[in-house]
């Protein structure tokens, strides 16, 4: 349970952000969401910029360590690519992609504070996924690590924030899957293709 009232003030305006909307919720909204007058609310956070900064930050904070966490539960490579999957449907399902749409046109420092921060744990992670695949054999020797790294980052946000695609996560988790079928084809060794072959009859997965 949340003690520092500045961590549950964030927590519960993530809450209410995800379900109204970053451009919809007030700072009288979050002051009646948490019992607290505006004025004690103004003690921690000098206006809702202030707020949706912090509160994105805090998030942000949260799921990194979640993310490299369960993502690092997996020894073997592969198996951890696919975990990642499906911490990003978890993500697209919980959270969707509108608090981005919102913070990139209403809060763009906030945004871009995010997209480098994002960028840089996912191809650390990325490059350390390749480092492991290659040592463990499952991935090519001759690989260009930082350049598959790259093209692995740019093709996931591309997926994950294509507004075209639309608000239900559906269509994302099947093209994310897709493109990880082809990343680990690409870059698989005839062992790595063998093991992504018997953990895809294993999981039931096309």
């Amino acid at each position: 349970m949340e003690t520092d009232p500045r961590n549950t003030i964030l927590t519960r305006s993530i809450g209410l952000f995800q379900k109204f909307g970053l451009r919809a919720v007030t700072m009288d909204d979050v002051s009646k969401e948490l019992s607290m007058s505006k004025k004690t609310l103004y003690t921690f956070f000098s206006n809702k910029t202030d707020l949706v900064d912090q509160a994105i930050k805090h998030l942000f904070s949260i799921k990194s360590k979640q993310f490299l966490e369960q993502a690092s539960i997996h020894e073997n490579a592969i198996d951890e690519l696919f975990e990642v999957q499906r911490i990003q449907e978890d993500v697209l399902k919980n959270y969707g992609t509108r608090i981005m749409y919102a913070m990139k046109k209403y809060h763009p420092e906030t945004y871009d504070w995010m997209i480098s921060a994002r960028r840089n744990m996912m191809i650390e992670a990325t490059t350390s996924n390749l480092q492991r695949g290659v040592s463990q054999k499952l991935y090519r020797e001759d690989l260009n690590i930082p350049q598959a790294a790259l093209i692995r980052y740019n093709t996931m946000v591309g997926i994950m924030e294509d507004p075209e695609i639309g608000e239900d996560p559906a269509p994302r988790s099947a093209l994310l899957h897709y493109s990880l079928l082809m990343h680990i084809r690409a870059i698989a060794t005839a062992q790595g293709i063998a093991y992504l072959q018997e953990f895809q009859q294993s999981n039931h997965h096309s």
